[in-house]
Order: structure tokens, then C-alpha cells, then sequence
């Protein structure tokens, strides 16, 4: 028969974290992008958009505006790349960032008003929906235009939270 020690040490090892011993991730879900810039003047149409809507997923988040300055350099909206340092994720490089056509993001047209706040701050330019992985389950919905041109141009939208299961 075990002894006493016998079976507390069997209760300690079968009670240990199952981690322990083994290096733990950095989790980029808690990491909060960038959305607006010091001092950033959110065009009213937005303000009025993101005032009551939500995204609807399992967490149901509202939709927050989105002013960041971007030098353009005349060729629109940022890639990839550009997006990721643009909302100062912690690795751009390995950053999942996704470009989405608008109508293909949202196929029932729930978000009409979201998309047209968009369009109108940006006075017609074009608009693009960014999906960002944040961790496991959890993206971001980047819905946003170009105000201006060059140097002073201005990254204007909308973003929101999405748990996917």
C-alpha cells in the first residue's frame, strides 16, 4: 500500500499548471490599434453614423470613429502593410490584415449608413473595409476612405470589434 507522501506528491503533480515550464505567447488581443490622432476633427456624417450602431457578431461592439493622418502620395488608400503601421500594430510585417470589397463585407446591407458616412466624409473616393486578427476569435472591421489629397490627406472611417465563432 502507497504511503501517505506517496499519494500527496501523486495530488501535487496532477494539480500543476500543465503550462508551466513552457514560454507564453504575447497575446495581441488586448492590444488596442490606433484609431484617431491627437486633436483629430471626426467629420460629423461619422459621429452621427457611430453615434447607435453596433456590429453585430457574438459580442455585438459599437462601431467607433476613425481619423488618422496618411500621406497618401497619390495613390489612395493604404495596402496591407502601410494599414498595419498605420494603426501601429505591434509586428506590421506579420500583421493578418485582409482587404475586403465593401459589398462583400456587408451583403445584407445592414451597415448602409455606416458605408454612406463613409463615402460622404470622403466626398466620393473610394472605400475599403480592412479585416485585422487580433487574437483567436477576435477581428477588427476597419471601414474607411481618404479625406483630402497628398501630404494632408486623412484616413476617415469607422471600426469595430467582431467575435467570430
Amino acid at each position: 500500500m502507497a504511503s501517505d507522501e506517496d499519494y500527496m506528491a501523486f495530488l501535487d503533480k496532477a494539480n500543476q499548471d500543465p503550462s508551466e515550464g513552457y514560454a507564453k505567447p504575447q497575446s495581441v488581443g488586448k492590444q488596442e490599434f490606433k484609431a484617431t490622432d491627437d486633436g483629430a476633427r471626426i467629420p460629423a456624417a461619422i459621429q452621427e453614423a457611430t453615434k447607435d450602431s453596433f456590429y453585430v457578431s457574438d459580442a455585438d461592439e459599437p462601431f467607433v470613429p476613425v481619423y488618422l493622418a496618411w500621406d497618401e502620395g497619390g495613390k489612395g488608400l493604404p495596402d496591407e502593410d502601410e494599414f498595419a503601421s498605420l494603426i501601429h500594430h505591434p509586428d506590421p510585417s506579420n500583421a493578418q490584415i485582409e482587404i475586403l470589397d465593401p459589398a462583400d463585407w456587408d451583403t445584407q446591407g445592414q451597415y448602409k449608413s455606416i458605408l454612406d458616412a463613409v463615402e460622404k466624409a470622403g466626398k466620393g473616393n473610394d472605400v475599403r473595409v480592412y479585416r485585422v486578427v487580433k487574437a483567436g476569435s477576435r477581428v477588427e472591421y476597419w471601414v474607411v476612405t481618404t479625406e483630402g489629397k497628398g501630404a494632408s490627406a486623412k484616413l476617415v472611417g469607422a471600426k469595430a470589434l467582431a467575435v467570430e465563432s
